[in-house]
C-alpha cells in the first residue's frame, strides 16, 4: 500500500513539475512573441517615421534671377528659394540642412537615390525604398529615393510643413529658431541643439556663405493668403489681443470676440457650448455670413472662423475646437490660425495647422 501511495506521489509530483516547466515555457515563448512585435514596431516606427498631411506635389517655383554661390549651384540655390517661397521657409535653412546631410551633394545616398536631406522611406510613402540608414544599415530602416533633384528638394519643403513636429517653422523668419525647431521635432538622430555638431555647422554654413539673402528674397514672395481672403473678415482685432485671455481662456471665447467685432450673433450666454457646431446652432445669414460645411482645402480663406469636429488631434474631447483662420498657403493644405485654449495655453496665440490635421466641420464667413 505504502509503495502504491509512493507511485501516486511520485506521478503527482513528476506531474507537477512538467506542468511548471510547460507554464514556464509558454510564458517564456509569449515573452519572446512580445518582443519581437515591440522590436518590429520599433523597426516599423524607424520605417515609417511621422505621416504625411495634405497632398504633395513635385511643382516648385523657379526663380533664374537667383544665383548660386561658392559650392552651391544654381538650381541649388534656386530650389532652396522655390521651396521657401512654396512653403513660406527659409532658404538658408534649406541650404545649410542640403550641405549638412548630403555632403555637400556629394555624399553616397545623394548620388544614388537623389536624396538629399536623410529622408527616411516609410511605408505607403510615395517613394521607392533607396539604401540602408546610417553605416552598414546601423541605423536602421531606409532613405526614400527620389528621380532627381528637385523631387528631393519639394518632397522635403513638404515634409517640414505638414508634419506637426515640423510645421512650425512655416512662416518662422529667424534660421536659428528653425534648426531648434527641427532638432526638437527629431528631424536628425543625433539632435540639432545649440551646441551640437549639426546646429552649428549649419549656422556656419548659412554666415560663411550669406545665405539669409536669400531669405530676404523668398520672404518678399511669400503667399499669406494664396486662396484669397474672406471678403470681410478682418483679423486685425484679434492680433491686437494676442496674448490676452479672451472670454473666460476657451476656444469658444476667441472666435465669440472675434464675432462680435464683425458684428455677427452673439456668441457667449448662448446656450450654446460645443465648438464643433459654430457652424449650425446660429442664424448666420440673417448677419451676413454664410456656412461651408465640411469644406475642401482650396475653400479655406483667411478671416474665416473654423470649426473642427470633436476626437481629433486638435480637439481630443467632446465639445471639438474653433479658432480664426490668419493666413492660407499651399492650397489650403497649410494655414495659421488664431486659437485660444490650445498648445500655448488660455491666451489667444498663433498657430500653424495642416488640412487634414484634425477633420475641419465648418467654416463660418463674413461676406456682407
Amino acid at each position: 500500500m505504502k509503495a502504491v501511495k509512493m507511485k501516486i506521489f511520485l506521478l503527482l509530483s513528476i506531474g507537477y513539475i512538467i506542468l511548471i516547466l510547460v507554464t514556464g515555457a509558454i510564458s517564456f515563448v509569449q515573452s519572446a512573441v512580445l518582443t519581437s512585435l515591440l522590436s518590429h514596431e520599433n523597426t516599423q516606427e524607424i520605417e515609417t517615421g511621422e505621416g504625411f498631411t495634405g497632398e504633395y506635389t513635385d511643382d516648385l517655383p523657379i526663380f533664374k534671377e537667383i544665383k548660386g554661390r561658392s559650392q552651391i549651384t544654381d538650381e541649388v540655390a534656386q530650389l532652396a528659394v522655390g521651396v521657401g517661397v512654396k512653403y513660406k521657409l527659409l532658404p538658408s535653412v534649406v541650404i545649410s540642412q542640403w550641405a549638412y546631410e548630403s555632403e555637400w551633394g556629394k555624399s553616397y545616398t545623394a548620388k544614388n537615390d537623389s536624396n538629399f536631406f536623410g529622408v527616411t522611406w516609410f511605408l505607403g510613402c510615395p517613394f521607392p525604398k533607396g539604401s540602408p540608414r546610417g553605416v552598414n544599415g546601423s541605423e536602421g530602416g531606409y532613405y526614400m529615393k527620389f528621380d532627381n533633384q528637385k523631387q528631393s528638394f519639394s518632397y522635403y519643403g513638404f515634409m517640414l510643413a505638414t508634419q506637426t513636429n515640423f510645421n512650425a517653422v512655416v512662416g518662422n523668419k529667424d534660421p536659428k529658431q528653425s534648426l531648434l525647431i527641427l532638432g526638437k521635432g527629431g528631424y536628425a538622430a543625433a539632435g540639432i541643439s545649440v551646441n551640437s555638431p549639426y546646429y552649428l555647422d549649419c549656422m556656419s554654413i548659412i554666415t560663411k556663405n550669406k545665405l539669409t539673402d536669400y531669405d530676404d528674397f523668398a520672404i518678399k514672395h511669400w503667399s499669406t493668403d494664396n486662396n484669397g481672403s474672406a471678403n470681410t473678415g478682418n483679423i486685425n482685432s484679434l492680433q491686437k489681443v494676442v496674448g490676452q485671455s479672451l472670454n473666460g481662456g476657451e476656444c469658444y471665447g476667441l472666435t465669440a470676440y472675434y464675432v462680435s467685432q464683425l458684428g455677427g450673433p452673439k456668441l457667449m450666454g448662448s446656450g450654446n457650448s460645443f465648438a464643433e457646431r459654430i457652424g449650425e446652432d446660429y442664424d448666420w445669414e440673417k448677419y451676413g455670413w454664410k456656412v461651408i460645411m465640411y469644406p475642401k482645402a482650396n475653400e479655406i480663406k483667411k478671416g474665416d472662423v473654423i470649426n473642427w469636429e470633436h476626437g481629433g488631434q486638435l480637439s481630443p474631447g467632446i465639445y471639438g475646437h474653433t479658432g480664426v483662420v490668419s493666413s492660407v498657403s499651399n492650397g489650403g493644405n497649410q494655414f495659421t490660425t488664431y486659437e485660444q485654449n490650445a498648445e500655448k495655453g488660455r491666451i489667444c496665440a498663433e498657430y500653424s495647422r495642416t488640412f487634414t490635421m484634425t477633420k475641419i466641420r465648418s467654416l463660418v464667413r463674413k461676406v456682407k
